[in-house]
């Protein structure tokens, strides 16, 4: 083979390979933003049950996220009946989900009769700290959740809530995560139509960053207490949401 030839089948390889890495970056989005299903049959039970109240029910407001969520269901029962069942909530909560898993539920909901006029997501925790994720990669996860609502129900105001804090300390690893998934949302969620981020997670602190056993028991999930914090950081939020 000539030089010159030689040449241009380097050249022209090396284009192909460029090109072929550039599709491969573009093709592989990270595990946070990939829909993705739990194969646990209580995980497809409880979305069973899901469909089959969105189906038959009208909400006005949708709940999504983790076992903190959940939770609303059990040790916050009282709080959510006061509190969320006048305004016709939803619980889409579900324990040990990350964004994956809620893009996914999303995904297989039925259209309501009438869609909602508001969401309140608060997800993320498990992505990291337990999870494999990193911050940034939960955060978009995150704001991948955010934009599929946007995209399911346009009209629906969509509060997207940071993450709350776990452990006790401010000094705790799992804490520092936290703080920084939750940076990075108001920038993320800012050019998102009808999407507005929310920090409630201080109320559960003292004024040293302290997390108290009275407030989440268990460093992670609110008691009752807790429940009823939650509830009254977003009655004013939620009033205007819905009104609106």
């Amino acid at each position: 083979m000539s030089s010159l030839k030689s040449y241009k089948v380097l050249g022209l390889l090396s284009l192909i390979g460029i090109l072929s890495a550039g599709a491969e970056e573009k093709q592989t989005p990270g595990p946070a933003v990939t829909p993705q299903p739990r194969v646990e049959e209580w995980w497809f039970t409880r979305h069973a049950e899901k469909i089959g109240a969105m189906k038959d029910g009208e909400y006005e407001l949708l709940m999504v996220g983790d076992s903190i969520t959940h939770n609303f269901e059990s040790i916050g029962e009282k709080v959510w009946k006061k509190h969320f069942e006048p305004l016709k909530a939803l619980n889409l909560g579900f324990g040990g989900d990350r964004t994956n898993h809620v893009l996914w539920r999303l995904d297989h909901l039925p259209k309501p009769k009438s869609p909602p006029k508001a969401a309140v997501v608060m997800i993320g925790t498990n992505n990291i700290c337990w999870g494999s994720d990193k911050p940034r990669e939960a955060a978009d996860g995150v704001k991948a959740i955010a934009a599929k609502l946007n995209n399911l129900y346009p009209e629906a105001k969509v509060l997207v809530l940071g993450v709350f804090p776990r452990r006790r300390e401010l000094s705790h690893p799992h804490r520092k995560q936290i703080i920084e998934l939750n940076s990075y949302l108001p920038d993320l969620l800012k050019d998102l139509k009808n999407v507005t981020f929310l920090d409630i997670g201080p109320k559960f602190l003292d004024e040293k960053g302290h997390l108290s056993k009275e407030m989440m028991p268990d460093t992670t999930h609110p008691s009752e207490a807790g429940h009823q914090v939650w509830a009254d950081a977003l009655e004013g939020p939620l009033k205007t949401l819905l009104e609106n």
